[in-house]
């Protein structure tokens, strides 16, 4: 058993316990309804992580991905009279063009990605409230009944909750299965090593923002179909809980380590502790102090577990020598 999966063992474990916990207080959290609201509640922050998460294993950091589906829900509302198949495929291409261009712009000026995306972050929302006219796009209502199949249940899975797992262990198959998957996880343990081995430093850092953008277009888009409308300012809030999942699941900051499904298990950590806490009817900023406070404590306890992994490996090497 590898280290990294004897890691999302024991977050997995974390996990089970928070909903374990919270289950024993709140009897919903075992219906049926209750685990699809809670699968639901997880699709924006999920999918917009999972992009970010690859974004943070090349040794980068997207922060435009709030921006980005604000932008791809009020052009997908936009669009929506031409289908919403036409409309979702267009938004989700032309997402994954920006993020392309936007790696390749990092690439080229050899700039940090967290300055370049703070101000493609800002560029991006003026562009959206110019193409909203700094209105809330509305579905036309003699329409709104085709996103119905949307809200739709198949058992505890709805069509977003669905499309998450689907994405999820498709894009951890890319990562770790695939040539272009494995060049993110060589740049991000070390570019001036990745070089010597002549691995591509310019092809994964596109590919990552790429795919980073283009979830972040198809997150905005499904929510916005889903709930109707499209607002300029929407989605602000959700690079947080993006990265905190990340970080919670096992992604390294400095990059190079870390996997997608851990991304997930740290999303459903995250949101069994947040729907958890509102369901109880706490205060509302007992939400942000228990996600602070968990990611404290898994940040902690990496780090004594890698402390005393390195104690040990140094004893053991004394020993032999």
């Amino acid at each position: 058993m590898t280290s990294e999966t004897k890691s999302n063992l024991a977050r997995l474990g974390l996990m089970i316990a928070v909903y374990l916990i919270l289950a024993a207080r709140i009897p919903s959290y075992y219906s049926q309804p209750g685990i699809a609201a809670l699968l639901d509640s997880a699709v924006l922050a999920g999918i917009i992580a999972v992009g970010v998460g690859l974004t943070m294993i090349a040794g980068e950091m997207d922060l435009s991905v709030g921006s980005m589906a604000a932008f791809a829900g009020i052009l997908s509302i936009q669009l929506f009279p031409y289908g919403m198949v036409p409309a979702l495929v267009i938004v989700v291409l032309f997402c994954g063009l920006l993020g392309a261009l936007q790696g390749f712009c990092i690439y080229k000026l050899n700039i940090s990605s967290m300055v370049f995306t703070i101000g493609t972050l800002i560029a991006l929302r003026g562009l959206t409230l110019v193409a909203s006219n700094e209105k809330t796009v509305l579905i036309p209502f003699e329409n709104i009944a085709e996103t119905d199949f949307l809200s739709a249940k198949f058992f505890v899975f709805s069509i977003p909750s669905a499309t998450l797992l689907v994405l999820v262990l498709l894009v951890d198959f890319f990562s770790r299965r695939t040539l272009w998957g494995r060049e993110i996880f060589a740049i991000g343990g070390g570019r001036g090593e990745a070089r010597a081995a002549g691995v591509s430093i310019r092809r994964p850092i596109i590919v990552a923002f790429s795919i980073s953008a283009a979830l972040a277009g198809l997150a905005g888009a499904l929510l916005s179909f889903r709930t109707g409308s499209a607002s300029p300012l929407g989605f602000e809030a959700v690079l947080l809980e993006a990265v905190t999942a990340c970080l919670i699941g096992g992604i390294a900051l400095a990059g190079g380590r870390g996997s997608i499904l851990g991304v997930l298990i740290g999303l459903f950590t995250i949101r069994f502790l947040v729907s958890g806490i509102a369901a109880l009817g706490a205060p509302f900023w007992m939400q942000s102090l228990a996600t602070g406070a968990l990611l404290i404590f898994v940040i902690i306890a990496e780090a004594a577990v890698g402390y005393i992994t390195r104690r040990r490996r140094m004893a053991r090497a004394l020993t032999t020598a």
